[in-house]
């Protein structure tokens, strides 16, 4: 399981994906874009998923691997999900 953050080319594309997902039975949560991912929408949707093939489907503009902190860190780093 990878957790991703997909962002959205709007904020209706997001909220529609959030519902269209949640009755699929893919667990998200939808949250504002962190600074450090850039998106022309300011709602993204979080998700722990085998791989980013369903949040593709659902919509999204872009795909990005969450990192938690390393040792010494409080934030959580953004890399592009291929």
């Amino acid at each position: 399981m990878v957790l991703l953050l997909a962002t959205y080319a709007s904020s209706h594309a997001a909220l529609w994906a959030e519902k269209a997902l949640k009755v699929a039975g893919v667990p998200v949560e939808l949250i504002p874009v962190p600074r450090q991912v850039q998106s022309l929408c300011g709602f993204g949707l979080l998700a722990e998923v085998p791989d980013g093939a369903l949040l593709q489907e659902s919509g999204a503009e872009n795909l990005w691997q969450v990192r938690e902190p390393e040792a010494g860190q409080w934030r959580r780093t953004y890399e592009p999900y291929l």
